[in-house]
């Protein structure tokens, strides 16, 4: 908060809402105290309890011709923050602007620094994303869209309450889909804190598997292909545990599995070295992929609700 009521102000002023979905963790009474001390801070309720509800609340009550979504994770490395991202939005006509967003800046502990270098590799996140990117330029705002302007807010209808994983990325599959300019600048990085416990990875993975599922419901070319291989890949297995007995499932099981370890086991050795921090890249590595694909799983079963239509 601290970091956010310290911005220096754009043209217009700016506003800082929060949208508590009944937390315990005394996040209430801070909000409550920079309020008093802050009138552009506002606490509002989030009776669902789900991010993109919450999301929603916020943007519904702003008043500004921009909205830029900050999450509890993250933190503003710089104090002209929101003045240059108005300049980005009037100076490039884009609808949507993308940050950067890298995990190394706020990595603390031996376990959150292994999670960072897992997700920062290729074999822990779409090596493609926009996420750990660093050029400026018009780009595709899926993997990460995290300001709009108010035109495009309304236009879209918000985010969809039916997501509460994924929901930034189903709505910026809407803005490219729609054709809405987006752009990604350096400037816009945002520091962003990773988990700090392979349990902790683990239910995030989770969440972010079953949120993939209802996005391929929601928008059916937006498959993650790797998801589907890795289903396909347990199909076989069954098949060949049912067809072939025990024998044949255990060779199909070494065979692909083998080549999963030494790819994971070579590429945390690259990362790490030859030590600990090796073996703790290598259980994240197990963390994301585990966690992916079983919630990816638990989504198959409620596809039919995410279909569209959505929104408004």
């Amino acid at each position: 908060m601290e970091e956010l009521v310290h911005q220096e102000p754009p043209r217009g002023g700016f506003e800082v809402i929060v949208a508590d979905g009944g937390s315990t963790d005394r996040t209430r009474d801070i909000v409550d105290a920079f309020c008093e001390r802050w009138p552009n801070v506002r606490l509002l309720e989030n009776p669902r309890r789900l991010s993109s509800a919450g999301r929603n609340v916020g943007a519904q009550a702003a008043r500004g011709r921009y909205v830029l979504f900050l999450d509890g994770h993250c933190s503003i490395p710089r104090t002209d923050y929101l003045v240059r991202a108005v300049e980005l939005f009037e100076s490039t006509g884009a609808a949507c602007l993308c940050r950067p967003q890298p995990l190394t800046r706020m990595a603390e502990g031996k376990w959150a620094e292994a999670i960072s270098a897992a997700r920062h590799s290729p074999l822990g996140h779409n090596s493609g994303s926009d996420i750990f990117g660093a050029s400026p330029g018009f780009t595709d705002p899926r993997s990460a869209g995290a300001a709009y302007s108010r035109d495009c807010f309304d236009r879209l209808g918000g985010y969809d309450e039916r997501f509460d994983a994924c929901e930034d990325v189903e709505f910026n599959h809407r803005i490219a889909e729609a054709g809405l300019r987006s752009y990604r600048h350096p400037d816009l990085l945002v520091a962003y804190r990773p988990r700090s416990s392979l349990h902790g990875l683990f239910r995030q993975m989770v969440r972010y598997g079953r949120g993939r599922a209802r996005l391929m419901s929601r928008h059916p070319s937006a498959i993650p292909w790797p998801l589907v291989l890795m289903t396909l890949f347990c199909l076989v297995l069954l098949g060949a545990l049912v067809l072939g007995g025990l024998r044949l499932a255990g060779l199909v099981t070494a065979m692909l599995g083998g080549i999963w370890i030494l790819l994971s086991a070579a590429e945390s050795i690259r990362l790490g070295g030859l030590t600990s921090k090796a073996m703790r890249i290598e259980l994240a590595f197990c963390a994301i992929h585990l966690g992916l694909v079983l919630g990816f799983w638990r989504g198959l079963p409620e596809l039919h609700r995410f279909r569209p239509p959505a929104p408004l």
